[in-house]
């Protein structure tokens, strides 16, 4: 969720439920007696474990003037999977050559692809 929000350029408080009984009472209070994250209070709604593309869009449509941008990071998201994958491919016809430190070099590359491009996304960009 968090970084569905951010990605879309939309600022939002955090409460965490585990460190305030006062937040939590709210989310059992919504949920079932359930401690279910995320939950969220938007424009005076609940919404209890939403998909984070449905709030993203539920923004857009109620705040036009926040300029949400929902693709915002595509290409940054394809890039990070094409890279990804084409390590795993080298890593893999690596290991059927006998080569198995190296491909355990690239799989851990491709890890730290994965984190890296993340650290992009999640960067917020005004």
């Amino acid at each position: 969720m968090r970084t569905a929000l951010n990605e879309a350029g939309i600022d939002a408080e955090w409460r965490n439920i585990w460190e305030s009984r006062d937040d939590a009472a709210f989310v059992r209070s919504v949920a079932n007696g359930d401690e279910t994250v995320p939950t969220l209070k938007l424009d005076g709604r609940v919404l209890v474990a939403p998909r984070p593309r449905d709030v993203v869009a539920s923004v857009a449509g109620a705040h036009p003037e926040l300029r949400v941008d929902q693709r915002r990071w595509r290409p940054l998201r394809i890039a990070q999977w094409v890279v990804i994958a084409i390590l795993l491919v080298v890593s893999n016809t690596v290991a059927r050559s006998g080569r198995e430190a190296l491909s355990w070099v690239l799989d851990g590359g491709a890890v730290a692809a994965y984190f890296a491009f993340r650290f992009l996304r999640a960067r917020t960009v005004r």
